[in-house]
């Protein structure tokens, strides 16, 4: 999704394994289960956060500071979470943050600006192609 010719996607990449918590691994059923490309790729791109466990994430609650985004999901519930660098992301839907804006996570997979928190994942250039982004995000 490069606009002009320009495009961060993958720069500074750093993955780590996480298992997915209940509810995400839940989203992955809802698609069609594990065993299913679509499954799978329901869950590829999204916004997670830490679970209760910290081997584990999820799309946890609006507000929750960014962990970074699903690269990878496996048939063991395992996957890799981008957690350094740049990546895409869905934006909430109408409400797209600015470039700069500490981000977290909506809950729903999605990235959201942060109303105080701080943290260390912000928007970098946000997409006008749509009312949902898509957000490049950089995780430092």
């Amino acid at each position: 999704m490069a606009r002009g010719g320009i495009d961060h996607e993958g720069i500074g990449k750093l993955g780590m394994t996480y298992k997915a918590d209940a509810a995400l691994a839940a989203a992955v059923a809802a698609a069609g289960g594990i065993g299913t490309t679509a499954g799978r790729a329901a869950v590829i791109g999204k916004a997670v956060t830490w679970s209760a466990s910290p081997f584990e994430a999820g799309f946890g609650n609006a507000g929750d500071p960014l962990l970074g985004i699903v690269e990878s999901y496996d048939y063991d519930d395992n996957m890799t979470v981008l957690t350094r660098g740049y990546a895409y992301a869905p934006g909430v839907s109408n409400s797209l943050p600015n470039p700069g804006n500490v981000l977290v996570v909506d809950g729903s997979g999605a990235v959201m600006a942060s109303t105080g928190a701080v943290g260390v994942a912000r928007a970098d250039v946000v997409m006008t192609t749509g009312v949902t982004g898509p957000v490049m995000v950089f995780i430092g």
